[in-house]
């Protein structure tokens, strides 16, 4: 009777693997795009007329993560890991049948010293005309190399889009990370690139001004992160939907922007500046998600002094803080400028997990009307942290649900894992305390 069975079995394998192989190659070709590469060349040993089909793959996505994260740990493999990655981008590249393909994404510890290739893949993926294109040249994540180490993206190469039938006029997604580019290949991308809808630029050492202006444009969604060469940016007369800076100060002008609804801004160890306020007139009422990112906004923010965000369904406040410092003045006058606010995040940085003796303050009561969720990410049990949660408890009338998340970075860079599960885990009991004070009708959720 075993055996018979252990004979059924076999062949039932075997005839779903037979189905498989006889699937028709325009089926199974999509299935294989969903894949990296990598993953997608193996598929080849499965049977034999499986064994050209990447070949004609639509998305080539050269995520090496695993051996990022090998690299991190044995520095001294870089420059063998690198050989080898490049080797078999270039491989791929060369074999590649198909005519068009939707994306092609380079995920490496990259530099100038690989500019040919790099430039060769770039130019590969205009020929195929690209829709989504991804140049992540960090290490894992991150990156410690000077911007001028950076791979720069050349203007000849935008420049001879004009002059040839192929460029990227496909082109959709653009995302460059450690990847320098000035501010003449900038704007010869918004100019040319006539249906991109996304541009993402991480660590450029190459930008100073940017501009981004013309109802024409297409571009959505604009992000600018840690370019810390950059002074100054003016969006107007666009229909910018999304709009993401993050770095160093720097003079910020809006100006009719109609489409404008998610904002995320973060200007560096300097803080927000209260005029940060002032270059949002133009937009504030329409805006519907807002991020900030800052540092000790009580001692470099000019309160009560905001403006009302009347639309605004999500506000996500990212505040580093030192020692015990209080946080409600500012969190409170946020909360009451956003009338409709549906969600609110608050993700604390403490530069230290000290904690300080002192009674847990109070702001002036002013109930909100629609606040339904509230998450505190890096709650530490200080008096400061509940001073919030019970500003949340005792002023949003139609609260549902508060999430209390004691993980936080700092501790990661400060302690050890069994430190950390310590400091989490006392907060976690502190919290608990809180519990009892909530009102009946609210979810309280520590992870």
């Amino acid at each position: 009777m075993g055996k018979r069975m252990r004979g059924t079995r076999q062949k039932g394998a075997c005839n779903s693997e037979n189905q498989i192989t006889e699937l028709p190659n325009d089926l199974i070709a999509p299935i294989l795009s969903w894949l990296t590469v990598k993953e997608a060349l193996r598929t080849s040993i499965v049977a034999k007329q499986w064994r050209y089909l990447w070949t004609s793959v639509s998305a080539l996505n050269f995520d090496a993560n695993e051996t990022l994260d090998t690299i991190v740990a044995n520095p001294e493999l870089r420059d063998v890991e690198r050989s080898k990655y490049i080797n078999f981008v270039n491989h791929v590249v060369k074999h590649h049948r198909g005519l068009t393909i939707d994306e092609f994404r380079i995920c490496f510890d990259l530099d100038e010293t690989s500019n040919d290739d790099i430039e060769g893949w770039v130019q590969f993926a205009m020929r195929k005309e690209v829709q989504w294109l991804v140049l992540d040249l960090s290490e894992n994540g991150e990156s410690t190399r000077k911007h001028s180490q950076n791979y720069t993206f050349p203007l000849r190469l935008v420049e001879g889009m004009q002059h040839c039938n192929f460029g990227f006029k496909s082109l959709k997604s653009l995302s460059l990370k450690w990847v320098n580019i000035n501010g003449q290949v900038f704007e010869y991308l918004l100019s040319n690139c006539t249906a991109l809808d996304h541009l993402s630029i991480y660590s450029s050492g190459d930008l100073v001004n940017v501009r981004v202006a013309g109802l024409s444009l297409k571009l959505k969604s604009l992000e600018l992160v840690f370019c810390l060469g950059l002074e100054k940016i003016e969006i107007c007369d666009t229909n910018l939907v999304s709009f993401t800076y993050l770095g160093p100060v720097i003079s910020l002008y809006l100006n009719n922007v109609p489409m404008l609804k998610m904002l995320y801004i973060g200007e560096g160890d300097s803080g927000l500046k209260n005029d940060i306020f002032s270059q949002l007139l133009c937009c504030h009422s329409q805006l519907e998600f807002l991020a900030l990112d800052m540092l000790h906004p009580e001692r470099t923010m000019k309160l009560p002094s905001l403006p009302e965000f009347s639309n605004l369904k999500k506000l996500v406040l990212k505040i580093g803080a030192r020692a015990d410092d209080s946080l409600l003045q500012f969190t409170s006058l946020m909360i009451k400028a956003c009338p409709y606010l549906d969600r609110f995040v608050l993700e604390l940085i403490w530069k230290s997990p000290a904690k300080r003796r002192r009674k847990v303050g109070k702001a002036a009561q002013s109930p909100h009307q629609h606040l339904k969720l509230v998450e505190i990410i890096g709650y530490f049990g200080r008096s400061s942290d509940d001073e919030i949660v019970m500003y949340c408890f005792e002023n949003a009338v139609a609260l549902q649900k508060i999430v209390i998340d004691p993980h936080t970075e700092i501790l990661k860079q400060n302690l050890s894992v069994m430190g950390q599960n310590k400091w989490e885990e006392n907060a976690r009991i502190r919290a608990r305390k809180l519990e009892s004070k909530k009102p009946r009708d609210v979810e309280f959720v520590i992870l």
